[in-house]
């Protein structure tokens, strides 16, 4: 993913012993790149790369770890190409800076993260949802209302604020549908990277991280 949209290479002799390649690029890494971009074709041949981020902490977690996969497949899926690709590029970079603080590990912190970075997603696609406050509900395609309690919806206006995981997770699965609704989405995986991040191993309380 890049600021002028998704871009697809092919790196030469990657694996091999001398290769200038090694160690030069992983998952979540941010890199700088110098590639020949073929009139023919979308497949590039990369020439350059040097990793300016490697976010070293998202290896120490697996949670974590499974929550950036998510993000950057749904920027793949979702993001167009050109220059308003930029907010995009923007906002997944910010998104796995956050998870690879390490402040952002405790399954309640996930949830938000994954929350916010959806809500983010949506408007940068023009689809936030309108959330009727006194009815407790928002608008799915056409008119069709979909009911939330006052804490789900004062959740999706502020999902980092939350400290309830389990009001997180509804507002997750509420947006959820939301998704399913609006967007091409992959409803099962998405649950179970829900399902996978919202996992308390450590026994602790839902309010707690």
């Amino acid at each position: 993913m890049t600021s002028e949209g998704p871009v697809t290479t092919v790196v030469k002799g990657a694996v091999r012993p001398k290769s200038a390649f090694l160690g030069q690029y992983d998952l979540n890494y941010t890199c700088e790149i110098v590639y020949y971009s073929r009139a023919k074709g979308e497949l590039h041949a990369l020439r350059e790369c040097s990793p300016l981020a490697t976010r070293e902490n998202l290896r120490s977690n697996y949670r974590a770890l499974v929550l950036a996969e998510h993000m950057r497949s749904q920027l793949a899926t979702l993001a167009p190409h050109g220059g308003e690709s930029g907010a995009w590029h923007s906002t997944l970079e910010a998104a796995l800076d956050s998870l690879a603080s390490g402040a952002a590990h405790s399954p309640r912190r996930l949830v938000a993260a994954l929350l916010d970075f959806e809500l983010k997603i949506l408007a940068l696609s023009g689809l936030s949802p309108e959330i009727e406050a006194e009815s407790g509900s928002f608008s799915l395609r056409g008119e069709r209302q979909m009911p939330i309690s006052q804490e789900v919806a004062r959740c999706i206006n502020d999902p980092k604020s939350e400290k309830n995981l389990q009001i997180l997770l509804d507002a997750a699965r509420a947006i959820g549908v939301f998704y399913a609704f609006h967007l091409d989405s992959a409803p099962e995986t998405r649950r179970t990277v829900l399902r996978m991040i919202s996992n308390n191993e450590e026994g602790k309380e839902d309010g707690q991280d």
